[in-house]
This record gives structure tokens, C-alpha cells and sequence, in this order.
């Protein structure tokens, strides 16, 4: 026996709650996607730059704002010791972040399937 409706029941992934199907670009899909599941997870809060953000490529600028916020969380977390008083991002234990962030900028489709 077929199934003779379109939905069934199922546990959500989404915090959010309930989801519905619409139609997108299938070039925009992964970016959309991504940006519904930032949101979705409050790593973006601020829906006043939801419009500034979708220019340009969207998981770029959104990975490069995360490395940004984790300097910026590091350097607020820090506790100064006998080797410096305050962050040095320049240091060899941030040699591969400073890695992964040029990357991002500069070669992004190095990245993508």
C-alpha cells in the first residue's frame, strides 16, 4: 500500500520547531541552509544583519566572523602570565587558525566539495 499523503511525522533536527518545504535556488541551497541552521542554533542572534550578511558568499563571511569572535573571546578570557600581559595572536600555537583564516579569505573553493 502507497502512501497517499506528502508529510509524515517525524522528530525535527531544528530548534525551532516545525519546518516547511520551500522552493530555492539549488546554487543558493548550501547557504541558505547553513544560514537557517546558524540562526537555528543562535550562533547569529542579531536579525538586523541578516540582509547585510547574504552578500557576497554567505559561508565565508560567516566562518571569518566566527574566527573573529573566537579571537575576540580569547583575548576577553585571557589571563596574563610571565610570558605576556595580554593576547598574542601572532605566537606559534595560532599558527594553523591564522592558516585555516587565510584559506577562507583568500581560497575558499579550495574547501567546497
Amino acid at each position: 500500500m502507497g502512501r497517499n499523503r506528502t508529510t509524515w511525522e517525524s522528530r525535527s533536527t531544528w530548534n525551532g520547531g516545525k519546518t516547511t518545504l520551500i522552493r530555492v535556488p539549488i546554487v543558493l541551497k548550501s547557504d541558505i541552509l547553513a544560514y537557517a541552521r546558524a540562526v537555528d542554533s543562535k550562533l547569529i542572534s542579531d536579525k538586523s544583519r541578516i540582509i547585510p550578511m547574504l552578500k557576497g558568499d554567505f559561508l565565508q563571511e560567516f566562518t571569518l566572523g566566527l574566527i573573529e569572535r573566537y579571537i575576540e573571546f580569547k583575548r576577553h578570557n585571557y589571563h596574563p602570565n610571565q610570558n605576556s600581559r595580554k593576547l598574542d595572536t601572532s605566537t606559534r600555537a595560532w599558527d594553523e587558525l591564522r592558516k585555516f583564516q587565510k584559506l577562507v579569505q583568500e581560497s575558499p573553493e579550495l574547501l567546497r566539495d
